[in-house]
């Protein structure tokens, strides 16, 4: 067949271009693959509808060429072009805190099984693989379910290192029956190959495809409601538009883009071995940069927007501008994820069931400012920022007038401030940014470890570190090794702990609302059950709780906005009510108790009769708003110490830490963004 007969050629005599135009029903492939470098191919009004073609694009691009989109045009992937498979894909790149990866997947998939509900299932089956147990040489357990993330029923099952027989004729093997680390996680997914609208580079092309401009007020439509999908867990989903791996200076303008699993996204690639929290191994990196995307329209109520970096390829990505669009999603709208070093998320009009702007793993040196969240009633941050476990965290980026337009609040900080030492050495827990670390009296970081969202933390007199993390507590030596742990139930969520005069450790656990005292076997020594509301949810229950020399317990009931004092029994011997959702108590020598009062009137010290006898409102100290008390210190001069927890949309807003006098006066602070995230629990060390 001849070029001719599939669109009509125009030479631009000045630039010595040429200008193919397509009309419905011709191939675009073929025409792109006839175009030159500089070249220009415009989608004329109607119904363009194809299958897929390289690399698994209707149009995959290799070239500098611009591709106009005039209104009325339509590239569309045809029906029923991807359906199911019967061969699962592991997902396990994401889980950086396995110690030993060996799953693999047998046994011949049922392809009549239904589809599955779930925000990130999309039709597909996945099935939850957690190990949930395995201690003193007997073989791991896991916990597994094939229905919605993370519900596993089927529980407590030993690993036998053979075949074990799943569902639905699914079976699993692992290489090792013990050895793997506790609430270790695969993801197997069931569910149809990826697709894309136009696609530009493969990820590892030699060289660098540069100047692809795709323009104008037409659409894409990778008609998810006819096709079936890849799950939202594996390496390869749906999007209008890739951009992968060493591809730069490219623009995406005007165009509407929908019925997708994401609008664009874009990722540089590496050839290296993946390795725990995102790192990667000796080998070569594809980068991406330069990349604008603006004005552009996405309409995708059962899907996401935009992503900016990709953990499962890990590749730069570089000089990113995500600028003046509009988005109508069900998840996230905008996502500035992996590996990505410089962008700009500003002036967007947003409108998601999901997150609206997430930066989610490690990115840095970015700007997101007058972005607005349109029609949510519930009032919701329009910036999130935070890690999974064990991943590097996001530096803060500069933020500025980014609003919910019905809730009319200024969501998250103004700009990143510079780093500011203490002057004194701590031991601080990090709970966004997953770890707890020992830093030194002038900021340098002496230590850390690994912590999902730790709470309390204490330098024990053996040099070891205790804390409590999500899943339960852990004593850890300075060479990383584990001293002593207790792992909790996959129910509950233990919100924090602390050593006590007879070896054993008090553990804070919500869900059944327990105070535990651990053994050093790890075994329940003692448990006091706290009287709490029950409707209370399992996250919102209690916080740091103590025990005082005389065997009494001070709760900090979060939910009942209450502190509870209770016997050595269990007992209710008085309850403070206060207004704040309570983060901590501490009994002073005097008898009175000093509370952190959350998101509420700051910090209180109330006498015995539950009087207010001082208290640090939350703009009482210059320059150092007071977003969340989650914990708080006298010192034996009379300053009081201060933590100034920064989630709930204010990473990087201000001072993590800060030392008052009596008189409220700002003795020193502590300000470092670029190595903690949201700073909610010390120990003075000195």
């Amino acid at each position: 067949m001849r070029l001719t007969s599939l669109a009509l050629v125009l030479l631009a005599a000045a630039a010595g271009a040429a200008e193919y135009r397509i009309k419905p029903g011709d191939d675009p492939q073929a025409v792109m693959n006839a175009a030159a470098p500089g070249d220009k191919l415009t989608f004329l009004p109607g119904l363009h509808q194809h299958g897929l073609t390289k690399h698994r694009a209707i149009l995959y691009v290799d070239k500098s060429v611009e591709i106009e989109m005039m209104a009325g045009a339509t590239l569309k992937l045809a029906d029923n072009v991807c359906r199911k498979e019967g061969v699962g894909e592991i997902t396990t790149d994401q889980d950086s805190d396995k110690k030993i990866d060996d799953l693999e997947i047998g046994g011949t998939y049922d392809m009549m099984k239904g589809k599955v509900d779930g925000s990130e299932l999309f039709g597909s089956t996945v099935y939850t693989i957690i190990v949930t147990g395995g201690k003193n040489g007997a073989p791991d357990t896991i916990a597994w379910g094939d229905g919605k993330l993370f519900d596993t029923p089927h529980k407590g099952i030993p690993i036998t290192g053979d075949w074990q027989e799943l569902s639905h004729g699914v079976k699993i093997r692992f290489a090792n029956k013990t050895g793997h680390g506790a609430r270790s996680l695969w993801f197997v997914s069931y569910d149809a190959p990826e697709a894309y609208g136009i696609r530009i580079g493969h990820g590892r092309q030699a060289e660098t495809i540069s100047g692809v401009r795709i323009t104008g007020k037409g659409t894409i439509d990778l008609n998810a409601s006819h096709n079936d999908l890849p799950s939202g867990l594996v390496k390869n989903i749906n999007a209008c538009v890739l951009i992968h791996g060493r591809v730069r200076n490219v623009l995406v303008e005007g165009i509407t883009m929908t019925d997708t699993m994401r609008a664009v996204m874009m990722y540089g690639e590496h050839s290296g071995k993946f390795l725990p929290g995102g790192k990667v191994g000796p080998g070569e990196s594809f980068d991406a940069e330069n990349i604008t995307v603006q004005f552009t329209r996405t309409l995708n109520p059962n899907g996401s927007g935009t992503l900016l970096g990709h953990p499962s390829f890990r590749g730069q990505l570089r000089n990113v501008r995500c600028n003046y669009n509009y988005f109508e999603t069900k998840l996230t709208a905008i996502e500035p994820n992996f590996n990505l070093d410089g962008y700009e998320v500003i002036g967007n009009h947003i409108k998601s069931d999901g997150e609206a702007i997430h930066c989610w793993r490690h990115s840095k040196n970015g700007v997101i400012a007058d972005n607005l969240r349109l029609g949510d009633v519930t009032f919701r941050k329009v910036v999130s920022v935070n890690a999974p476990a064990g991943w590097e965290v996001p530096m803060p980026p500069v933020m500025k007038n980014n609003r919910n337009a019905l809730g009319d609040r200024a969501q998250g900080p103004q700009t990143s401030l510079e780093p500011k030492p203490f002057g004194r050495r701590l031991l601080v827990s990090d709970y966004v940014g997953n770890k707890v670390a020992i830093v030194a009296a002038d900021g340098r970081v002496e230590w850390s470890t690994p912590a999902e969202k730790p709470q309390d933390s204490w330098l024990l007199p053996n040099g070891n570190v205790l804390f409590s993390h999500v899943h339960g507590a852990k004593e850890v030596k300075p060479d990383q090794s584990v001293a002593w742990e207790y792992v909790a139930d996959g129910k509950t969520e233990i919100q924090g702990c602390q050593p006590l005069a007879d070896g054993r450790v008090l553990v804070v656990e919500c869900g059944p609302g327990r105070l535990l005292e651990i053994g050093r076997d790890g075994k329940i020594a003692k448990e006091i059950k706290v009287p709490l509301t029950s409707t209370i949810k399992t996250h919102e229950q209690m916080r740091g709780c103590r025990k005082t020399a005389d065997g009494r317990y001070l709760v900090s009931a979060k939910g009942d906005r209450a502190v509870l004092e209770l016997s050595t029994e269990g007992r209710l011997l008085r309850k403070l009510p206060v207004n704040g959702d309570v983060h901590d108590v501490r009994e002073l020598a005097n008898g009175n108790w000093l509370v952190a009062l959350g998101e509420g009137d700051g910090v209180v010290e109330y006498d015995k009769s539950g009087q207010v006898v001082w208290n640090i409102g939350r703009d009482e100290v210059t320059d150092n708003h007071l977003y969340l008390a989650s914990s708080v210190e006298r010192l034996s001069n009379g300053n009081t110490i201060v933590m100034n927890w920064l989630g709930h949309g204010h990473l990087g807003a201000t001072a993590q830490i800060f030392e008052v006098d009596a008189h409220k006066k700002l003795v020193r602070q502590f300000t470092d963004h670029r190595q903690f995230t949201s700073i909610n629990h010390i120990q003075m060390l000195e």
